[in-house]
């Protein structure tokens, strides 16, 4: 729980400033009851769902990073939220969006392996230590699906992507991302 806390605090300004577990009580059947949402980020999200970039900007800076993985767990709303996580200010949420690359179906899994390449394209930034946790955890996630031959190719592709533009941030060594996919790769491999 002091995870999660630390993750929404993270977030910075125009975050919900709500602790994670502030959402709702846990049902005795596992399922998250979440709090209801106040008409302006009502309307946040209903434009986030069918609008551009800069209205799942303005989700993400509403709601913050936590937020956006809580309201995930509505269907409804999970896509939105998976688009909107292109734009959190860390890593937190890092772990999260490589396990629905690598486990989520594939229309999913390509929204998430997208919203971490535009994560890993933003400037790099001072940040919290925490962050370096996520980071490491989703880095190592991406790794392991970039080698998975079960996965599909685009897939395998944008994880190498991501995994190429998060390096520099000390995630991952070069060396230890697949080059199979490469135009120069001479290796004969598949």
């Amino acid at each position: 729980m002091a995870f999660a806390v630390a993750g929404c605090e993270r977030n910075g300004p125009g975050a919900s400033g709500k602790p994670s577990g502030a959402g709702g009580a846990a049902s005795t059947e596992g399922e998250v009851r979440l709090e209801p949402m106040d008409p302006l980020e009502a309307q946040a999200w209903d434009r986030a769902k069918d609008g551009d970039d800069d209205d799942r900007m303005r989700l993400a800076d509403r709601v913050g990073c936590t937020g956006l993985r809580e309201r995930a767990q509505e269907p409804g709303r999970r896509s939105t939220a998976i688009r909107a996580m292109a734009y959190c200010n860390d890593f937190s949420e890092l772990p999260w969006l490589t396990s629905i690359a690598a486990s989520g179906d594939e229309s999913e899994g390509l929204e998430a392996l997208d919203a971490i390449v535009d994560q890993a394209a933003l400037p790099r930034r001072a940040t919290d230590p925490e962050d370096a946790d996520d980071l490491s955890a989703g880095c190592h996630a991406l790794l392991a699906l970039s080698r998975d031959h079960g996965r599909s190719r685009a897939r395998r592709v944008i994880a190498i992507r991501a995994l190429r533009m998060l390096a520099p941030r000390g995630c991952v060594k070069r060396d230890e991302i697949p080059t199979e996919f490469d135009a120069n790769d001479d290796s004969g491999r598949p």
